[in-house]
């Protein structure tokens, strides 16, 4: 999440016309892969991955990815492609840079601080909420 803040904030300060016409991306990247000795899937959420154990049935292994830097390149083609998902980052025109960069790169570490506190969610907290 870091790399990719920096990555906007580079974008939002010298190129905001591109996010604002709609030519900025964020690729998601699985949160899980599930596979047994016949089949492997990649898995978006905790429900996906609930899924596709009751699928593959037996001699099932999860692994949960941290990040990017934890899916081995030769992996890649496996959720790059057709069926990659994308979430489109979005600026509208009424949105003012420079309070978006104040928030996510300035010195009010307090409100950021708490700001995340106040949205951040354990993994456990969203199993518990898909029960």
């Amino acid at each position: 999440m870091h790399i990719r803040m920096l990555v906007l904030t580079f974008l939002m300060k010298y190129y905001p016309e591109l996010i604002r016409r709609g030519h900025v991306y964020i690729l998601q990247t699985p949160l899980f892969r599930v596979h047994n000795k016949k089949d492997r899937r990649y898995c978006y959420s905790i429900e996906e991955r609930d899924k596709a154990v009751k699928e593959l049935k037996t001699g099932v292994e999860i692994t949960r990815f941290k990040g990017l830097g934890e899916i081995s390149s030769n992996e890649f083609v496996d959720f790059i492609g057709e069926n990659m998902r994308l979430d489109a980052v979005k600026l509208s025109d009424e949105e003012s840079i420079t309070t978006i960069m104040e928030f996510y790169m300035g010195i009010n570490t307090y409100e950021r601080q708490h700001f995340i506190m106040d949205n951040l969610r354990s993994e456990k907290e969203l199993e518990d909420v898909n029960i």
